[in-house]
């Protein structure tokens, strides 16, 4: 469910168990150079959230999230959070040099470089992704699995 003055907090609802993504409504401009925009955890049970970015034919009913988009996984359950992706990388559960999430994140997607970055807390954590592929419409996207998990995001 997507609620908040301007749209911009979302909130899983249904059961646990299973994962549940949205994408933001702004599509990426190939003619902008570079987007920004921060995820702020409002609630969650287990911070089991994915964030990045996702293609115009992201599946939100698909539980095979490692094939739908460029995801940066902030589970309280790792020391170092993973990434997981669809082509070209088909990461899953690549280790990443990121420490636990606490409360935000920051997105940079660079559409000159085809890059996308984390900055975690204020720690700016450099490329997680490079070469991604832009030929057809991406969007910033959000994955949540706990019930009444919500996260805010807010546009730089």
């Amino acid at each position: 469910m997507i609620t908040g003055e301007n749209e911009n907090i979302i909130t899983k609802t249904g059961t646990d168990d299973n994962w549940a993504g949205t994408i933001c409504e702004y599509k990426l401009e190939n003619s902008k150079e570079e987007y920004k925009w921060k995820i702020k955890i409002l609630k969650s049970k287990y911070q089991q959230i994915m964030v990045g970015v996702a293609p115009i034919d992201f599946d939100i009913n698909s539980s095979s999230y490692n094939t739908c988009g460029w995801y940066l996984y902030c589970s309280n359950r790792y020391n170092n959070p993973p990434l997981y992706s669809g082509p070209p990388y088909k990461y899953s559960h690549k280790s990443t040099n990121i420490n636990k999430v606490k409360d935000e994140i920051i997105i940079v997607m660079n559409m000159n470089k085809r890059t996308l970055k984390f900055i975690i807390d204020n720690e700016d954590k450099g490329e997680s992704y490079s070469d991604i592929p832009i030929d057809k419409p991406i969007f910033p996207a959000v994955l949540l699995f706990d019930k009444d998990d919500s996260v805010e995001v807010i546009k730089y």
